[in-house]
């Protein structure tokens, strides 16, 4: 349904219709076009699948299932050596490690406070872990620092009470990690939780990928890390859902102002799901799987390094996240995809970045020192060519990108085909709000992409949906409405946060042979006819510089 909002100024726009005809150049071009605007897109991009594999589920299930019935226990050996399968009860204060050396151990922590130098909970066999009440756990040895929590296996966190971890390496390392309604609280010299598929014991060779090991689960849990390494690390993928929490500091957090050396400097990313050390030859357990995948729940990270990374896809499909990233908010090697959830990048350096971008829902809010939305594999580009395994594709939601680079930027094809973008690209400088070295597909939805002039990129010509591109003679200030209208008022608008001098629009109400007015604020910027796909407007040089050209401006 058409949206429209009457204005004031609906009189006057229709006077300098037809009063002001356009007096346009025909063959205006924008000054970036030679560069990869314009033109057309020879093949559009296919979207991915985003669904989760059937793994992830199995291991999350089979994760979920059982073992939190408390029943009747037993006290803690005084030892704290378990060697039967039972549930033990530890509660008020103790020194020293608590060893399980025997399968089916459900280890009840009511009210604790444990300490020892090295290790405080090991296990050499599966575990879990109920909380009842507020426990502590510490390690103090700083100088031979292990894992505060260490197991072989599944470790689950469950019951409806609390611990606190403070750990001079890992808070907590297990094969896998299940936290499942149990609160935890992470201050590590290391990373918070960090899951790892085991390699054989002699390091000869690396451990088989496989998504049912090194995983970390969130499912109704509240976790709160302020850690020197990775909030979480997983080996193969991270899952949060059931309404999850989770507020993530690294290494101090995001710098206040992030460059490309600080960013390259980053250390402590928020959440990861890669490959990690596993011998002393520093090798890495290498595979196309991993995943990170958030279905609900709230995350805040605050992170020195990327927020979210996974070396290979992840998926955004709910929830709320705000973040502060020193580099990426969002990178991975592979697919990332958001199609619900709300979403809000406060700084970063690069926003949502991939090789593949895909964004069918939810809200997007990008504000970033380089690209916002980034379309890239890491290889080398071939001049003149685009990258065939790289696309930003945009089928729906509502995104926003205030970008100091390039407001969305893929070394591939960007398809927009639904959704609503609103882009602020640089004032100045030699990025634009839209850049795609294979060209730029706009065939549906609503698109403001403002920016400097030096380096617009056109839409393809064989879009599907029509595209004005228009050129101001002079900057447009920030905070300006800009108004696209017709004769029975305003169609869409959107109100800048920098200068701009390039201002692309497009949205279904452009038709053929239609007349329509752009405003800002309430001064006619042009008055135009849709004429073609593309409909150029306005002037590529400053007042006064040789080419300068005048056109379609309303008299005032």
């Amino acid at each position: 349904m058409k949206k429209r909002w009457m204005i004031g100024f609906a009189a006057a726009a229709a006077l300098c219709l037809a009063a002001c005809g356009p007096a346009v150049p025909e063959e205006f071009r924008n000054p970036g076009d030679s560069l990869g605007g314009g033109g057309t897109v020879e093949e559009l991009p296919e979207a991915g699948d985003s669904s989760l594999p059937a793994g992830v589920k199995e291991a999350a299930e089979a994760a979920a299932e059982g073992g939190f019935t408390i029943g009747e226990s037993v006290p803690l050996p005084a030892d704290g050596k378990i060697v039967a399968a039972g549930n033990y009860l530890c509660s008020g204060e103790r020194a020293g490690k608590i060893s399980v050396q025997a399968a089916g151990v459900q280890l009840i922590l009511e009210n604790a406070s444990l300490a020892n130098d090295k290790k405080v909970i090991e296990s050499d066999y599966p575990l879990t872990v109920t909380l009842r009440g507020e426990n502590t756990l510490a390690n103090t040895d700083a100088a031979e620092a292990k894992n505060a929590i260490d197991v072989e296996g599944l470790l689950r966190f469950a019951g409806d009470g609390s611990l606190k971890i403070v750990s001079q390496k890992n808070a907590v390392k297990a094969d896998c990690i299940a936290v499942l309604q149990a609160t935890l609280e992470l201050e590590a010299e290391g990373d918070g939780l960090h899951a790892e598929i085991a390699a054989d014991d002699d390091l000869t060779a690396a451990p088989a990928f496989s998504y049912a090991a090194g995983y970390v689960l969130l499912d109704g849990a509240k976790v709160t890390a302020d850690v020197k390494g990775d909030g979480i690390q997983a080996d193969s993928f991270v899952y949060i859902k059931g309404g999850s929490t989770a507020d993530i500091t690294t290494n101090g957090g995001a710098p206040q102002k992030i460059t490309e050396i600080s960013s390259d400097n980053g250390d402590g990313k928020g959440i990861k799901a890669g490959p990690r050390d596993w011998s002393a030859d520093d090798r890495e357990l290498t595979a196309a799987g991993y995943l990170i995948a958030v279905e609900s729940g709230t995350l805040t990270l605050n992170t020195n390094d990327d927020a979210l990374h996974s070396d290979g896809d992840l998926s955004i499909s709910g929830g709320t996240l705000r973040i502060a990233a020193g580099d990426d908010a969002v990178h991975c090697e592979g697919l990332a995809t958001i199609s619900g959830g709300d979403t809000v990048i406060e700084r970063c350096y690069e926003g949502v970045e991939g090789a593949k971008v895909e964004i069918t829902g939810g809200t997007l809010s990008v504000t970033s020192a380089d690209d916002g939305i980034n379309a890239a594999d890491g290889t080398q580009a071939i001049p003149g060519r685009p990258n065939e395994n790289c696309h930003v594709i945009i089928g729906g939601g509502e995104i926003r990108v205030s970008a100091e680079g390039d407001g969305v930027d893929s070394n591939g094809v960007i398809l927009i085909s639904g959704g609503k973008l609103f882009v602020n690209g640089p004032a100045s400088g030699d990025n634009t709000a839209l850049d795609a070295d294979g060209g730029i597909a706009v065939n549906g939805g609503y698109v403001f992409a403002v920016g400097a002039l030096g380096m617009v990129k056109t839409p393809a010509s064989n879009s599907a949906q029509c595209v004005l591109s228009f050129a101001s003679l002079k900057n447009i200030s920030a905070g300006t409405y800009l108004i696209l209208a017709d004769e029975k008022g305003e169609i869409f608008s959107y109100q800048t946060e920098k200068e701009c001098r390039s201002v692309i629009v497009s949205c279904p109400e452009l038709q053929m042979g239609k007349s329509y007015s752009l405003y800002g604020g309430e001064q006619l910027l042009t008055d135009f006819t849709v004429s073609g796909v593309i409909t150029s407007v306005g002037t590529s040089a400053q007042p006064g510089e040789p080419g300068s050209r005048p056109g379609g401006f309303g008299r005032h």
